[in-house]
């Protein structure tokens, strides 16, 4: 399938804060601070690939709060939409792992300003105007019941209007636990075109298992993937299914493979060795390079091409945000082609 016009990204945009040097919090006198947020890293990447990127959230009318909105403007992500209320943006703070060590997440965003909006400041005729592609993930609706219902609400508005849908279900499991998240994703489901769906999500956000659901042996049981597809393309609808396949030895490294799911066929890319740096934000770049090969009228292969040499590169860059071209994505494609220096 293809999908049109410029892209709009709900969710929170959030700052983060990160030990530098691998240190572990307790040990930190310094953080290195970084805006981002899911869907906020979605938006920045597809903006920086060239594609007609806007954001919608909610965030504080302060100084923290127009720094985090020129993170994405500076980029050409249109952020005219975002409500400016509340007091608070929402904090995580990031620790870098390392071999068995894994990266850790403390979530310091109660009270944030899109945790207290409430559904109906988004004025959903209004913010869809000239979209037409809409994308969530399932961090959004578990941020709060007025959240969960405004997705809900953006769905039905989009689905009026024509407008395609993308969800990557992104579980966070600190956020809400698997009976919240199926009670929740099972109503939005039936509303979205595009599902993404990686390693826990599907059995956490929709009850749908297969394979043995190890990070150890994900490309080796890459066939269950593809049986999830099926799953939640026959249950809900969706007209096609993404994931990230994964084989993690340690924090530094591992084995990544993407695969597209359309019509009834499975699209497998090659598999790409990786030496980590930063184990962060590689599904949202997954998802929008996904959106990008789709927007440019590319086949199922070759977005799972594409969309998994846009995660592989994120996880080479320090911070949310993907700072990869298109030239330096599909040389990534090449495997291979894209270490040799540029000069």
């Amino acid at each position: 399938m293809n999908l049109s016009g410029d892209v709009l990204c709900f969710g929170e945009l959030m700052l983060r804060l990160s030990p530098p040097n691998n240190l572990r919090i307790e040990q930190a006198t310094s953080f290195d601070a970084h805006f981002g947020g899911a869907e906020a890293n979605v938006a920045f990447s597809l903006a920086y690939q060239g594609d007609g990127s806007s954001y919608v959230s909610v965030v504080p009318r302060n100084r923290i709060g127009d720094a985090a909105l020129r993170s994405l403007s500076a980029y050409g992500v249109d952020v005219s939409r975002v409500v400016r209320d509340g007091d608070r943006l929402g904090t995580y703070f990031f620790e870098v792992g390392a071999s068995g060590r894994p990266n850790g997440c403390v979530y310091d965003r109660k009270y944030s300003a899109m945790g207290l909006a409430a559904h109906d400041v988004f004025d959903w005729s209004a913010i869809l105007e000239g979209v037409g592609t809409f994308y969530f993930s399932g961090v959004t609706p578990a941020i709060s019941p007025e959240l969960a219902l405004a997705c809900g609400q953006a769905l039905a508005a989009c689905r009026e209007r024509g407008v395609t849908t993308v969800c990557d279900l992104n579980y966070r499991k600190r956020m809400w636990d698997p009976e919240a998240a199926q009670r929740i994703m099972a109503g939005l489901l039936p509303l979205v075109d595009v599902c993404i769906a990686n390693d826990e999500d599907a059995p956490s956000c929709l009850g749908i298992s297969h394979g043995s659901g190890s990070l150890a042996t994900g490309i080796e049981e890459s066939g269950e993937y593809v049986r999830i597809a099926e799953d939640v393309c026959r249950r809900f609808g969706c007209r096609l299914v993404a994931s990230v396949i994964r084989d993690i030895r340690s924090v530094e490294d591992s084995d990544w493979m993407g695969m597209v799911y359309e019509d009834g066929e499975a699209c497998l890319s090659s598999v790409h060795h990786v030496h980590v740096l930063e184990g962060v934000a590689a599904g949202d770049a997954f998802a929008a390079g996904l959106m990008h090969a789709l927007l440019a009228g590319r086949g199922p292969q070759v977005a799972a091409d594409y969309a998994i040499a846009a995660s592989v590169l994120k996880l080479t860059i320090r911070g949310d945000s993907n700072l990869s071209s298109i030239e330096e994505i599909e040389a990534s494609m090449g495997r291979g082609s894209g270490v040799r220096v540029c000069r």
